[in-house]
């Protein structure tokens, strides 16, 4: 195990970003510009990301979105060592996270407990995950494919176009999946 080692789970989550070339760039990388350089990206695709993908949001959470993702980004700037960088990534990333769930808290008590009450997060605004026909099919779609592989997703594919039923693929699929497949 060598000293980057500790940042494995970090660099594939990069890879599944940016791709290969990014795993190369981080690999054994100790240059603190590349790691710079992806962490910008990744935090610079969460903002692309939020602002193509969110559609129904107040103004004051989207100022909220955009002011923490420019403070990771300048914090970055400000840093002088993969661990630093790393840090700021997790902290920006914690940050996020609260603010899509509703707000990130800031408390004065000097202890919080997990007590679920202190985690109601709806103060300000609710989230809502919504998905429409299109989108369930297409997640079907995905997972089945992950769970079954090409060939077969395409023979069952095959199968419920030539019922010509008027089902959904994923409805036909739980229907006919509980009977016959």
């Amino acid at each position: 195990m060598n000293r980057h080692t500790k940042y494995l789970p970090v660099k594939f989550a990069i890879e599944s970003l940016f791709g290969l070339e990014a795993w190369y760039a981080l690999k054994e990388s100790n240059h603190i510009p590349t790691w710079k350089k992806y962490i910008e990206k990744t935090l610079k695709s969460i903002h692309i990301s939020i602002h193509q993908t969110v559609k129904y949001c107040d103004e004051e959470w989207i100022k909220d979105v955009d002011k923490t993702i420019q403070d990771g980004l300048d914090n970055t700037k400000r840093c002088k060592s993969i661990d630093e960088l790393i840090a700021v990534l997790a902290g920006t990333l914690i940050n996020m996270s609260f603010l899509q769930i509703g707000l990130m808290p800031h408390t004065s008590q000097k202890k919080v407990t997990l007590r679920k009450e202190n985690w109601n997060l709806n103060c300000y605004r609710s989230v809502v995950y919504l998905q429409s026909k299109e989108q369930k099919e297409e997640y079907f779609w995905h997972k089945q494919q992950r769970k079954l592989g090409f060939k077969e997703q395409q023979k069952i594919r095959s199968k419920y176009l030539a019922s010509g039923s008027s089902l959904l693929y994923s409805e036909w699929c739980e229907k006919t999946t509980k009977n016959q497949l």
